[in-house]
Order: structure tokens, then C-alpha cells, then sequence
């Protein structure tokens, strides 16, 4: 009577694992990034960006200026840095765990999915 039990717990265990919901292209962690007066910049991040889906910088878009400073701790994602919209013009490319200085300017960005 146990191991019946047990065997329904198992089985049990292993419909609700498959059947929960995982997005496919989520990338965790948190991208950061500076704005603003490069002096006195203010801090802005992207909290577990969508991976291969381009993002524009909230607080640059559709203004003359242009994020910088950033620092990708999106896990394991490598990201590519667009000076335009849409992720258009130039890619500079940052691995996980790296940052670069505020000499290097954009305004959007993609997280690449792992092959």
C-alpha cells in the first residue's frame, strides 16, 4: 500500500514539473547602466530581460543622450551594445560579468541566447 503511494507522489511530482511554466528565453539577472549627466549620472537597470528581443533604454529613448557605463550580470547571456533605437547601427559586444567604461555609449541593447 506504501509504494503505491509513493509511486503516485512520484508520478505526481514529475506532471506538475512538466507541466509549469518556464519561459524559454528569459535571461535572469539584472543589466545596469548609467544616464545622464556623465558628472553626476544616475543609475538605471534591466531586471531579467527577455533574451534575443531587443530593448530599448527606457530612460534615453527618443532623447539626444545616450546610456553608458554599462555592466552586464545577466547570467551566462552575453550582450550586444546598439548606439541607436531598435538595436540598429554598431554592436559592441559585452560577455557576462564584464563592464566597460562611460566612453562607450547606446541605446539599446539584446541579450543573445546561448547556442
Amino acid at each position: 500500500m506504501r509504494l503505491r503511494h509513493a509511486v503516485g507522489a512520484a508520478f505526481g511530482a514529475l506532471a506538475l514539473i512538466v507541466t509549469v511554466p518556464t519561459s524559454a528565453n528569459a535571461a535572469g539577472g539584472i543589466f545596469y547602466y548609467q544616464y545622464g549627466d556623465s558628472a553626476n549620472p544616475t543609475t538605471g537597470q534591466l531586471e531579467d530581460p527577455k533574451a534575443d528581443q531587443c530593448h530599448d533604454i527606457p530612460e534615453v529613448e527618443g532623447k539626444p543622450g545616450s546610456a553608458f557605463s554599462p555592466k552586464n550580470n545577466v547570467t551566462e547571456h552575453e550582450v550586444t551594445l546598439y548606439g541607436e533605437e531598435g538595436c540598429e547601427g554598431v554592436g559592441t559586444k559585452l560577455a557576462y560579468g564584464s563592464e566597460l567604461g562611460p566612453d562607450v555609449k547606446f541605446k539599446s541593447v539584446i541579450f543573445e541566447l546561448e547556442d
